[in-house]
């Protein structure tokens, strides 16, 4: 579709490649978004302090507690089990500290933990298709902590994604929204307690996740016999990283990888991430550096390594991702209802975020986050509630 001669045709192409590649594994592909006609103003620097940096080793804290618990939850133990590297796996040496992160719980508290600080966003590749600015630069910072949860309902879902749950799914929703603005409250006003909890919060919502996206399957025999379809050479696939062939994805986003499940095209749904990922670690060796125009079997290395880093940052990076499009869109379309306010958007810091829009409206990689299957959402919310301490 990279070739098109005609300009119409590869317009086109584009927004269809990034719509069906932002929706994640084993979802039918999205209805694309309507180029915006302008990009808003930058916005002011942020006035809210998010407070005292976690400590640096916290997240392992979190990991212990979560992991195992979600795991439980499963009735497996794909969390916290140790891993070996079984490849070069560049991308899993590139870590602040000296611990292991030899299991993927602790990779998804790291990453977590991350991106409890502003982090860049990176989507301005994608900005013109939604209402955001093409130079990244110009982004009003987001986190996992920078903005609230919306609170949502039947009205305000229906009108950012198409199948919406019923009212039990939604009441588990909004008490996870809850307990996150509470949480995120109190961390404003220097509560280091709650913002470890607010860690545990958000590490159980990627871990339950992990689960939805990959993990129950990652060993299965069709996983194996698609990673050697398209394993590079001296690759082999390691423990618990799925390989999955989607047939309801067009030929160049049908090969999903790893525990969030992305696409091995750098140009792809991965490149935001690869360019943040790049700006996190150009103080440490060139081997961290991924590659922006990388050929498939490179990428099939980088998100199907070992240890799964960076796969698990993507995985975080992601929510960043349409966090970043809802606070900077000048489109009522791609931000939630409660930040319109008489016709008029809110600025930028004070509006609030969330994981329900469907692909095409916010770039939303996860179909758990936008009930694709019109039960996923449900499960994915259960596990996040039933799987607690």
């Amino acid at each position: 579709m990279k070739t098109l001669i005609l300009l119409e045709i590869l317009f086109v192409s584009l927004i269809q490649v990034q719509a069906a590649n932002a929706m994640g594994s084993k979802r039918p592909a999205p209805v694309p978004p309507v180029p915006s006609e302008r990009a808003p103003i930058p916005s002011p620097a942020p006035t809210i302090d998010l407070g005292e940096d976690l400590d640096p080793e916290a997240y392992l804290d979190t990991s212990a507690i979560v992991g195992p618990a979600v795991d439980l939850y499963h009735n497996n133990k794909e969390l916290s089990e140790a891993r070996s590297s079984v490849n070069q796996d560049n991308v899993d040496k590139c870590f602040i500290d000296n611990q292991p992160h030899d299991i993927f719980s602790d990779q998804i508290s790291y990453y977590t933990a991350l991106m409890f600080k502003d982090i860049p966003a990176m989507v301005g590749g994608i900005g013109s298709y939604y209402g955001t600015s093409e130079n990244d630069n110009s982004y009003f910072p987001t986190s996992l902590i920078r903005h609230p949860l919306c609170s949502v309902t039947s009205s305000t879902l229906s009108k950012t994604m198409r199948n919406v749950p019923g009212q039990s799914t939604i009441d588990k929703l909004n008490r996870f929204g809850n307990k996150v603005n509470t949480l995120r409250a109190q961390v404003i006003n220097g509560d280091m307690t709650a913002k470890i909890e607010l860690l545990h919060t958000w590490g159980r919502f990627f871990s339950c996740l992990g689960y939805t996206e990959s993990l129950s399957s990652a060993d299965s025999s069709n996983s194996i016999r698609v990673a050697q379809k398209y394993a590079p050479a001296g690759y082999r696939k390691p423990a618990a990283v799925e390989f999955y062939e989607d047939p309801a994805q067009p030929a160049e986003s049908k090969l999903n990888i790893g525990m969030f499940q992305f696409t091995p095209t750098a140009t792809g749904n991965i490149s935001p991430c690869i360019k943040a990922w790049n700006a996190l670690h150009k103080s440490q060796n060139a081997s961290c550096q991924v590659s922006k125009s990388g050929n498939q079997g490179e990428m099939i290395k980088v998100l199907g390594s070992s240890l799964q880093s960076f796969n698990a940052f993507c995985g975080v990076h992601k929510l960043i991702q349409t966090f970043s499009i809802q606070v900077n869109t000048s489109k009522t379309s791609a931000t939630h209802p409660s930040n319109i306010v008489n016709g008029k958007l809110l600025s930028a810091e004070n509006r609030c975020v969330s994981p329900h829009f469907a692909a095409g409206k916010a770039y939303n990689h996860f179909g758990p986050f936008q009930n694709s299957t019109g039960s996923n959402m449900d499960k994915f919310f259960s596990c996040i509630e039933k799987s607690q301490n």
